[in-house]
């Protein structure tokens, strides 16, 4: 049996519904099967996630794509790197999908500690310096917000 992108909405479905403590160690688990599978294994895979989030409603996901990010960032950085780059290339092809991808991202970024938003923020800017000009998504197809959140540094809130 081959997978396809209705198999990978049923996933996401059957995911989006459990309860975060049964979804992220099942998260966790698939990543590292992930990261240790073939570089063609891992392209398709995004392509095919990247395929179904045309026929799913993203915003009704938003806990499993924070569940996924926050399982995400215990990753060493090199991994968190390849996952971006693979996802970042797939919308390449894909460019109808970053308008409705980035609100609910940040939203979910947004949740995340300081330390967890600066992991992948850091991890999301190192993916952009290592993909060439001409393949870059960057500015041209983020929101303002998006490029605020790249592009700013945090810092504390001061009293006077």
């Amino acid at each position: 049996m081959s997978v396809t992108s209705g198999n990978i909405e049923d996933i996401i479905e059957i995911l989006g519904n459990l309860q975060p403590f049964l979804r992220k160690p099942i998260i966790k688990n698939k990543l590292i099967d992930f990261f240790k599978s073939e570089s063609s294994f891992q392209l398709e895979t995004i392509e095919l996630i990247l395929d179904s989030l045309e026929n799913i409603d993203i915003q009704k996901y938003q806990d499993l794509i924070s569940s996924w990010l926050q399982v995400l960032v215990y990753f060493e950085n090199i991994k968190i790197n390849q996952i971006i780059k693979l996802f970042l290339s797939g919308l390449l092809k894909r460019k109808e999908l970053i308008n409705p991808l980035q609100p609910v991202l940040f939203y979910c970024i947004n949740k995340m500690s300081t330390d967890q938003k600066d992991i992948l923020r850091y991890c999301f800017l190192e993916t952009l310096f290592m993909i060439p000009n001409y393949k870059n998504i960057i500015p041209s197809n983020l929101s303002e917000d998006s490029l605020k959140f790249l592009f700013k540094c945090y810092t504390s809130k001061t009293t006077t």
